[in-house]
């Protein structure tokens, strides 16, 4: 006999506060995905911290201002709503010295006495807080408060565990839904191996830092070795101008047959497209506070072998016998000569099933969701 789930009100309230889409972004799918994640445990309350228009913030002090007032007038609204004592996920909490002193000021004091609270670390810079002159003091006294510090890897805890107690720190990575089924698994091989041509995908935002450039130089490189490329860049740009600019350089690559932009894009089921069609992932960030981008996680999820930086928070989310090849920095050949290797039918297949393996093992939404369960049930 089927045993009937618990209704909300015999499940433990769990607040999840944080940045929930839109606007999309690493950290508010991330947010989104742990609440959708808790619901069959916990009476989850999403309280929503976006500000929808962030992208048309102004730059420095300025757009850091106009933040801190969004923050404020959400304050009376956040602080009605944690009363309960329930325990807090928080998820969007900052790094930066502008942020840190937001956090301060509009989060912390509405948290309740002897309310649980975790600190939810999307950055890979966290360390920071705790060395810089205008935050070292106050984050000290921040982790007295929270009664738990969760990171995305061992990596990650090893970069602030001289400044938060073991037993405080956990470690729990991101997870993402399967981005595609077992059929989807034996299409994406059958195409790889009827086709000569190979599909790579670049999802994510459209800098410099994230790698965008390299990987178009890498394209011209390996194309101009005979490889057969089709490359799809999908992604937000920060001013209308950088994408003129991206396309300038395609052109002046002599790429415009091999590479189609896509822009950003919100539907879901378009991003899932793109991984299952894919026949390799590229992400060759530059960016040091990288933590866990959910790009990569949804490319090892489809089985798509995966071309990232030797940084050192990368390589903690996936290395060479888990379906990555790794590259140094700033280092087009490398690249290139990745994708080259990705060529042989033998060495796809490798890193195909060692992706969707470790996805499976690592990184799936039961895996995770017994780490979170097994946390809140300790508080």
């Amino acid at each position: 006999m089927k045993q009937a789930l618990p209704s909300p009100s015999e499940l433990r309230t769990v607040h999840v506060i944080g940045r929930y889409p839109p606007p999309i972004d690493g950290q508010s799918l991330a947010t989104q995905s742990l609440a959708s994640l808790l619901v069959q445990d916990h009476d989850v309350k999403q309280f929503n911290m976006t500000l929808t228009d962030r992208a048309l913030l102004s730059s420095g002090y300025s757009g850091a201002r106009q933040t801190i007032q969004h923050y404020l007038k959400l304050k009376p609204k956040l602080k009605s709503r944690l009363s309960d004592g329930n325990p807090v996920l928080w998820a969007n909490i900052s790094s930066q010295p502008s942020g840190h002193w937001r956090d301060l000021m509009t989060v912390v004091p509405c948290l309740y006495p002897k309310q649980p609270v975790v600190a939810v670390v999307h950055w890979g810079n966290f360390s920071r807080i705790f060395k810089h002159w205008s935050m070292a003091a106050s984050a000290r006294k921040l982790v007295r408060r929270l009664d738990r510090v969760v990171v995305l890897s061992r990596e990650l805890a090893n970069q602030i565990e001289a400044y938060v107690p073991a037993r405080k720190l956990c470690v729990i990575p991101n997870y993402v839904p399967q981005i595609a089924s077992d059929d989807d698994f034996r299409i994406k091989h059958a195409n790889n191996a009827a086709s000569s041509t190979i599909r790579v995908l670049f999802l994510s935002h459209m800098i410099k830092e994230k790698g965008c450039y390299d990987l178009l130089q890498a394209i011209a490189i390996a194309t101009n070795q005979g490889l057969s490329l089709e490359v799809h860049f999908a992604g937000r740009w920060n001013v209308e101008s950088d994408e003129g600019k991206f396309r300038s350089e395609v052109e002046r690559l002599g790429l415009k047959d091999t590479v189609v932009i896509h822009g950003p894009i919100s539907d879901r089921r378009a991003v899932a497209k793109l991984h299952q069609t894919a026949d390799v992932f590229a992400l060759p960030s530059l960016l040091a506070h990288e933590a866990q981008p959910l790009a990569i996680m949804e490319a090892l999820s489809a089985g798509t072998p995966v071309i990232v930086t030797k940084l050192p928070v990368l390589e903690a989310l996936v290395n060479e016998e888990q379906g990555a090849s790794l590259v140094p920095p700033r280092n087009p050949e490398a690249i290139a000569n990745a994708l080259i290797s990705l060529s042989s039918r033998e060495v796809w297949q490798k890193k195909s099933f060692a992706a969707r393996t470790h996805y499976k093992s690592e990184y799936s939404p039961e895996t995770v969701r017994q780490a979170w369960t097994a946390l809140i049930k300790n508080l």
